[in-house]
């Protein structure tokens, strides 16, 4: 009686559990192929939902703070007081957009806050010109580093600063701070090698996390490497992007 011969070599043993196993395995690749097909399409589909709500909420975001400069200054216009709570003033005037506001505070869609208000006037030529700053608080890195890329206008818009930042432990809004400041020269004294002591003059510090139009140093807007420097918030939503505008055009 013939006997089969037993397979000797590893892919005479492959074959022969192949030919034994084929509708097994069919199934099993099958199934297989259908979990990675459908693995890789929910990551896609959540990143293009991820995508669309960001762009959404950025071109939300852009519009309403155009929409809130000119409410400022319309309300600015009515209401001449230059150190007027400019916030306050707007809710009571209905000139606060309706969908900024939420059980009566200031909310942009990203669920963080919302500042207005008056900043120091700038001086020039003997002449005061009253300004304001807005802050949208509570963002996240990525949100931050976008808006900071955008164009905000120039200097015949009205605008005077761009600052970026975030709540510190304390607090405080570092940008809604620093968009306020004008770094100036000192003179401090040192102490020299023999001993003697002189005044000398210290240059200016330079905010990084600053921009202004045509500056020399920083112009707006942001290069993408400053911005990722100065949103400097980790993957917490404490990162803040500050405007600082004039009140009225000159």
């Amino acid at each position: 009686m013939f006997r089969r011969q037993e397979p000797e070599t590893n892919l005479e043993k492959f074959l022969e559990f192949y030919d034994h196993n084929y509708k097994k395995l069919k199934r099993l690749f099958i199934f297989t192929f259908v979990c990675i097909f459908l693995l890789l399409f929910s990551r896609l589909a959540f990143w293009a939902v991820d995508r669309y709500t960001f762009n959404r909420d950025l071109n939300r975001t852009v519009n309403q703070i155009s929409q809130l400069v000119d409410n400022v200054r319309t309300t600015y216009a009515i209401y001449t007081e230059t150190q007027t709570d400019i916030m306050r003033l707007m809710a009571q005037s209905n000139t606060m957009p309706d969908f900024l506001v939420q059980d009566g505070k200031f909310i942009n869609v990203y669920g963080g806050g919302i500042v207005v208000a008056s900043s120091t006037p700038i001086i020039n030529n003997n002449k005061s010109f009253p300004t304001f700053k807005i802050a949208y608080q509570g963002l996240k890195k990525e949100v931050c580093e976008a808006l900071s890329l955008l164009d905000w206008g120039d200097e015949e818009s009205g605008l005077i600063a761009e600052a970026l930042g975030s709540i510190n432990e304390q607090g405080i809004d570092t940008a809604l701070r620093d968009i306020e400041e004008e770094p100036k020269e000192e003179i401090v004294e040192i102490t020299l090698d023999n001993g003697s002591k002189k005044f000398v003059k210290k240059p200016a510090p330079i905010l990084f996390n600053v921009a202004k139009p045509n500056d020399a140093m920083i112009p707006t807007p942001f290069t993408a490497a400053q911005a990722a420097d100065a949103c400097n918030c980790g993957t917490q939503r404490s990162c803040s992007f500050a405007l600082r505008y004039y009140t009225y055009l000159r």
